[in-house]
């Protein structure tokens, strides 16, 4: 578990951006060398809204970052595995 790049508060791997991605393009290796990042949002960060707007429930990001269809279900799949991994509320 390391700290959010964004707001400095823990991030459990079942919630780290760099984890679900790993995952999503099965890279993991991608982790060594990445910062942690909260996936979904908690309180205080707005976590990752670019990945997060892929997921049930979530706002699309309006910064700037399209919202492509075709990736949705990778996403879902790989928040899922890492939930399924690390529990939801793991460190």
């Amino acid at each position: 578990m390391g700290r959010c790049n964004k707001c400095g508060q823990e991030v459990p791997m079942a919630n780290d951006a760099t984890v679900i991605e790993a995952i999503a393009f099965d890279t993991p290796v991608l982790i060594l060398f990445s910062v942690s990042r909260h996936f979904l949002p908690v309180e205080g960060c707005e976590g990752s809204p670019s990945r997060a707007q892929y997921i049930e429930g979530q706002p699309r990001d309006i910064r700037g970052y399209p919202y492509e269809a075709d990736q949705e279900s990778m996403w879902r799949h790989a928040l899922a595995e890492a939930q399924r991994l690390y529990g939801v509320n793991s460190s």
